[in-house]
C-alpha cells in the first residue's frame, strides 16, 4: 500500500469520525504547546470548531496568537491516515457557560454525543454551567496522507 493524499471525500469522511485532535499553539515564551481537543468540521467553511475551557492554558495561548495547528490522526489500524493543519484561530463566542449559550450549548452537546456515545449529553449536562470559549480554526494549509508506505519524497 502506499501513501498518498485523500481525496475530497476521504477527508470529509475522515474528519467526520471521532478522532481526538491536537491544536498546536505557542505560549508566552515561545514554546510549542499541544493538547488534545474535541473538534467539530464544517466542511462548507473549511473550518475547526473547538471548546475550549475558559482557564485552559492553549486558549489563553491563542488569545494572545492566533496561529496554530491542528493535527487529526487515526493509528489503530495501521492505516495511519492523518490530516495536518495550519491556520488561525478566532475567538467567536466566550468565555460563556453552555448553558448560557445556544451555539456553544448545542456544540458541547453534540460533541459530547460523538465521543462519548448517548451518555455523552450526560456529562455535557455536568458540566454546562463552567464557562467555554468558542474557538474557529480557519485551515490556511492542508496535508494528508493515508497508506502504510512512505511517501515517495522521503525514499
Amino acid at each position: 500500500m502506499s501513501a498518498h493524499a485523500l481525496d475530497h471525500d476521504a477527508l470529509v469522511d475522515f474528519l467526520a469520525r471521532p478522532w481526538n485532535a491536537r491544536i498546536a499553539t505557542v505560549d508566552a515564551e515561545g514554546w510549542p504547546h499541544v493538547t488534545p481537543v474535541w473538534y467539530d468540521y464544517d466542511v462548507a467553511a473549511r473550518t475547526f470548531l473547538v471548546v475550549g475551557r475558559e482557564r485552559a492554558a492553549w486558549v489563553a495561548h491563542v488569545s494572545r496568537e492566533p496561529r496554530v495547528a491542528i493535527h487529526v490522526a487515526e493509528d489503530v489500524a495501521g492505516r495511519n491516515t492523518r490530516v495536518l493543519v495550519r491556520g488561525r484561530a478566532t475567538i467567536l463566542e466566550g468565555p460563556v457557560a453552555p448553558s448560557a449559550s445556544a451555539r456553544i450549548g448545542d456544540l458541547t452537546d453534540r460533541l459530547s454525543l460523538r465521543y462519548l456515545g448517548p451518555n455523552g449529553p450526560t456529562y455535557a449536562a455536568r458540566t454546562a454551567d463552567r464557562p467555554r470559549v468558542l474557538i474557529a480554526i480557519r485551515a490556511e494549509r492542508w496535508q494528508s496522507w493515508t497508506g502504510g508506505e512512505w511517501h515517495p519524497k522521503y525514499r
